[in-house]
């Protein structure tokens, strides 16, 4: 798993774990159900506990972890905090997610004749 998370996410990060006195565990990164459409699966993240079968990696200090799929979804993606007019909160920007998860490059969910 390969990821960059900007700075502004990094000092979010590291305040959302110490607010919550939760210095052994790590930011999972998950794929979040319901993300068909045009703009690929969506991804969460949240507090969380390794497991075994989890990848790992380490970047400004804070650890993030996810399962063998969302791991290799998360290739090449990054993560940043935004605080506009228009919303405020994480991206997760994943280049790679449609291709590893399907999404097949149609828009919308249900139908399609098959």
């Amino acid at each position: 798993m390969d990821l960059t998370v900007t700075e502004i996410a990094q000092q979010r990060l590291s305040a959302l774990i110490e607010e919550n006195d939760a210095p052994e565990q790590a930011i999972r990164v998950f794929a979040q159900a319901g993300g068909c459409g045009c703009s690929g699966p969506q991804f969460g993240m949240g507090l969380d506990d390794p497991q075994a079968t989890d990848s790992i990696v380490e970047f400004g200090g804070i650890k993030f972890i996810a399962d063998p799929t969302a791991a290799e979804a998360l290739e090449g993606a990054s993560i940043d905090f935004v605080d506009d007019v228009m919303q405020q909160g994480f991206s997760i920007q994943a280049p790679n997610a449609t291709e590893v998860m399907g999404g097949g490059g149609a828009c919308g969910c249900g139908g399609g004749g098959h």
